[in-house]
């Protein structure tokens, strides 16, 4: 634990923190409660983009040359296309604000982010078309799971492709036929592709050998010290293969709140039930309050526990403080995993995911050129055709030690497989009766008058032989 980690979590913090305090002014500025400028209500969101803005992926992409990490085009756009529609936006609804007249078509707002969901459908598209294994090779079920959750994202994209155009026409009354329960059918669609990407799955081909954990002191039976996230856990943490944990249930019921909130939203501006329009907008918005609330109350949360991890990691008190703290994660842990329902296409740099793909990546041996086929490597720079011979011969000379170790340590244990266990230069032959135990040469064990593992009398020596 040091304090930079403990400063990833005052980022936590403040990153929750913005979001809830944007989530309020809108809702307040919406129904009419205060009448800051459009400029103050978006600008804890701006100040959330700068404090959380990265460039990791969230899915493992197509293999690259050794010590490249490559991300795909959408994270590289993400944030300035999101950025650009928000401003967009800004600027149509102060238009309307101050001059009511827009100062921009609605069409024009809505092209940034139009255009980040089409680059997402393609880009996942793409990483399909790359994953699958080519035409002289066979389907394998690790091919199957890299591929499937970009085969999802994709397809979610494609319905929120269409749900946003739907939008916007129906926003700027293009289609009158178009109910907002309509759109909220394409919504659901698509939310329900992407839950499948956003909560834990297993997945074989990144989960495999892919935690290096160490058995903590202040209680071996159910500890583990997390060396990625530099915190103690709980064992069930780690022991998700097959079943449903309590992160995991908790990853489902966050989707609760998303769906009540756009069952409320659409109720209230279909008009269905009758009445439904007389819903007071904090009502309308409680579910994403409580989400965030929760969000920022496990953000305080880890932050004081880091804090307190360092201070007294050595100390009596801070162990007992472990095992409170470690109760209360397991109570909340499920924020952490639900944490990429904010933004499923894009994780946090510390996702387990993630180190447990590239973990397996660096552990599966050496992989020349990475796959590339020989058109693209004539192509190389020579510079880089150097640099991978050398990692080539490095890699040969490693695989050769290796290779000599192995060979050694089969002699060794073949050795001791024939050998007596007395004398070590006697071949074994001769079973001790009544107890079994085949350990000693026929010298040996005229000598010994008891087993020398369980100390029981020999009765009788029977000679036997190998074929």
């Amino acid at each position: 634990m040091t304090w930079r980690r403990v400063g990833k979590s005052l980022q936590g913090v403040t990153a929750h923190t913005l979001l809830f305090f944007f989530t309020v002014l809108l809702v307040l500025k919406i129904d009419h409660t205060v009448s800051y400028s459009w400029w103050v209500i978006f600008f804890p969101l701006w100040l959330f983009h700068a404090v959380v803005a990265r460039g990791r992926f969230s899915l493992p992409a197509p293999s690259v040359p050794h010590d490249r990490h490559w991300a795909p085009c959408h994270t590289v756009v993400a944030v300035p296309l999101l950025v650009a529609f928000e401003l967009l936006l800004c600027i149509y609804l102060e238009s309307i604000y101050v001059n009511h007249s827009s100062a921009l078509h609605l069409k024009i707002v809505f092209l940034p982010l139009l255009a980040f969901e089409v680059i997402i459908l393609v880009d996942n598209f793409r990483m399909c078309k790359a994953l699958l294994p080519g035409d002289d090779e066979s389907m394998s079920d690790v091919a199957i799971w890299e591929t499937l959750p970009h085969f999802w994202v994709a397809i979610s994209m494609v319905f929120f492709v269409a749900a946003t155009l739907f939008t916007l026409l129906k926003l700027c009354r293009d289609v009158g036929a178009l109910g907002w329960w309509d759109l909220f059918i394409n919504y659901g669609i698509a939310e329900c592709f992407a839950f499948l990407v956003c909560t834990k799955w297993s997945n074989p081909a990144i989960h495999r050998n892919s935690q290096t954990r160490e058995e903590s002191s202040s209680s071996s039976a159910i500890r583990y010290l997390d060396w990625n996230s530099g915190l103690v856990v709980s064992s069930d943490d780690h022991m998700q293969d097959g079943i449903c944990g309590l992160q995991d249930i908790g990853g489902h019921l966050m989707k609760i709140p998303i769906i009540v909130f756009q069952v409320l939203l659409c109720m209230k501006l279909e008009g269905t039930p009758p009445g439904a329009k007389n819903i007071p907008l904090p009502v309308v918005f409680s579910p994403i309050f409580l989400l965030q609330g929760a969000a920022v109350l496990f953000a305080i949360f880890r932050l004081v526990e880091k804090v307190v991890f360092l201070l007294q990691s050595e100390a009596a008190g801070g162990r007992r403080y472990l095992v409170y703290s470690s109760r209360i994660r397991d109570l909340f842990g499920f924020l952490h995993h639900g944490s990429r329902l904010l933004g499923w296409w894009s994780i946090d740099e510390t996702s387990r995911e993630e180190q447990a793909r590239l973990f397996h990546d660096g552990a599966s041996g050496y992989n020349t050129f990475s796959g590339y086929p020989p058109e693209i490597v004539k192509k190389m720079p020579k510079r880089d055709l150097a640099e991978e011979v050398w990692r080539l011969q490095a890699a040969l000379g490693e695989q050769t030690e290796i290779t000599k170790f192995s060979q050694q340590e089969y002699e060794r244990l073949q050795n001791e497989k024939i050998l007596c266990r007395v004398c070590f230069e006697g071949e074994i032959c001769t079973v001790l009766l009544p107890c079994r135990h085949r350990i000693l040469c026929s010298s040996c064990s005229d000598k010994c008058r008891k087993c020398p593992i369980c100390r029981v009398f020999i009765e009788e020596r029977l000679p036997v032989y190998d074929v």
